[in-house]
Protein backbone atom coordinates (compact mmCIF):
# COMPACT_ATOMS: atom_id res chain seq x y z
CA UNK A 1 0.00 0.00 0.00
CA UNK A 2 1.46 3.07 -1.25
CA UNK A 3 0.84 6.61 0.54
CA UNK A 4 -1.06 8.67 -2.19
CA UNK A 5 0.51 12.24 -0.22
CA UNK A 6 3.65 11.01 0.44
CA UNK A 7 5.06 13.38 -2.64
CA UNK A 8 3.19 15.98 -1.08
CA UNK A 9 4.44 15.81 2.18
CA UNK A 10 7.73 15.58 0.57
CA UNK A 11 7.11 18.84 -1.04
CA UNK A 12 6.07 20.67 2.07
CA UNK A 13 9.48 19.35 4.26
CA UNK A 14 11.54 20.96 1.45
CA UNK A 15 9.32 24.42 1.61
CA UNK A 16 9.53 23.93 5.74
CA UNK A 17 13.12 23.24 5.87
CA UNK A 18 13.82 26.56 3.02
CA UNK A 19 11.69 28.84 5.61
CA UNK A 20 14.09 27.42 8.22
CA UNK A 21 16.85 28.37 6.64
CA UNK A 22 15.70 31.78 5.60
CA UNK A 23 15.13 32.18 9.29
CA UNK A 24 18.80 31.46 10.28
CA UNK A 25 19.56 33.45 7.39
CA UNK A 26 18.05 36.45 8.34
CA UNK A 27 19.40 35.77 12.46
CA UNK A 28 22.94 35.87 11.37
CA UNK A 29 22.46 38.92 9.55
CA UNK A 30 20.70 40.49 12.59
CA UNK A 31 23.63 39.69 14.34
CA UNK A 32 26.06 40.84 11.49
CA UNK A 33 24.10 44.34 11.02
CA UNK A 34 23.89 44.88 14.70
CA UNK A 35 28.06 44.33 15.65
CA UNK A 36 28.39 46.73 12.45
CA UNK A 37 26.53 48.61 14.58
CA UNK A 38 27.89 48.50 17.84
CA UNK A 39 31.18 48.89 16.44
CA UNK A 40 29.77 52.40 14.66
CA UNK A 41 29.13 53.24 17.89
CA UNK A 42 32.02 52.41 19.42
CA UNK A 43 34.13 54.50 16.77
CA UNK A 44 31.99 57.43 17.35
CA UNK A 45 32.49 57.49 20.78
CA UNK A 46 35.87 57.50 20.74
CA UNK A 47 35.70 59.85 17.95
CA UNK A 48 33.69 62.59 20.61
CA UNK A 49 36.22 61.80 23.19
CA UNK A 50 39.04 63.08 21.04
CA UNK A 51 37.13 66.21 20.57
CA UNK A 52 35.64 67.04 24.06
CA UNK A 53 39.53 66.25 24.61
CA UNK A 54 40.72 68.83 21.93
CA UNK A 55 38.27 71.34 22.98
CA UNK A 56 38.96 70.99 26.96
CA UNK A 57 42.47 71.83 25.79
CA UNK A 58 41.75 75.07 23.70
CA UNK A 59 39.79 76.33 26.20
CA UNK A 60 42.09 75.51 29.20
CA UNK A 61 44.64 77.44 26.70
CA UNK A 62 42.29 80.64 26.29
CA UNK A 63 41.35 80.36 29.68
CA UNK A 64 37.67 79.87 28.93
CA UNK A 65 34.92 77.73 29.79
CA UNK A 66 32.61 77.22 27.56
CA UNK A 67 29.38 76.13 29.58
CA UNK A 68 27.99 74.72 26.33
CA UNK A 69 29.69 72.27 24.20
CA UNK A 70 28.84 72.15 20.79
CA UNK A 71 30.85 69.11 20.68
CA UNK A 72 28.91 66.97 23.70
CA UNK A 73 25.29 68.58 21.49
CA UNK A 74 26.83 66.74 18.71
CA UNK A 75 27.05 63.74 20.59
CA UNK A 76 23.92 63.58 21.86
CA UNK A 77 22.74 63.78 18.63
CA UNK A 78 24.72 60.77 17.24
CA UNK A 79 24.33 59.09 20.06
CA UNK A 80 20.06 59.35 19.62
CA UNK A 81 20.37 58.53 15.82
CA UNK A 82 21.98 55.10 16.62
CA UNK A 83 19.69 54.37 19.26
CA UNK A 84 16.49 54.95 16.91
CA UNK A 85 18.35 52.99 14.29
CA UNK A 86 19.24 50.21 16.73
CA UNK A 87 15.11 50.24 18.04
CA UNK A 88 13.86 50.33 13.97
CA UNK A 89 16.26 47.45 13.51
CA UNK A 90 15.25 45.55 16.01
CA UNK A 91 11.22 46.04 15.10
CA UNK A 92 12.19 45.17 11.65
CA UNK A 93 13.99 42.09 12.61
CA UNK A 94 11.16 40.66 14.70
CA UNK A 95 8.41 41.61 12.29
CA UNK A 96 10.67 39.33 9.31
CA UNK A 97 11.01 36.90 11.70
CA UNK A 98 7.38 36.76 12.65
CA UNK A 99 6.53 36.28 8.58
CA UNK A 100 8.97 33.58 8.40
CA UNK A 101 7.67 31.78 11.26
CA UNK A 102 3.56 32.57 10.44
CA UNK A 103 4.70 30.99 6.80
CA UNK A 104 6.51 27.93 8.04
CA UNK A 105 3.55 27.08 10.71
CA UNK A 106 0.93 26.91 7.84
CA UNK A 107 2.98 24.79 5.90
CA UNK A 108 3.73 22.33 8.79
CA UNK A 109 -0.34 22.85 9.38
CA UNK A 110 -1.02 21.99 5.88
CA UNK A 111 1.19 19.15 5.64
CA UNK A 112 0.03 17.57 9.33
CA UNK A 113 -3.48 17.73 7.63
CA UNK A 114 -2.81 15.41 4.34
CA UNK A 115 -4.67 12.37 4.79
CA UNK A 116 -1.89 8.89 5.87
CA UNK A 117 -3.57 7.05 2.70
Amino acid sequence: MKDKNAEKRYTYDLKIMEKERESEELHIQERQLKQSLENFEQDITRSFQTLTAIEDELNRRNHGSSGFSETEQKRRYIAQVISTQQETQDLQFKRLNQKLEDERENLLKERNDLAWD
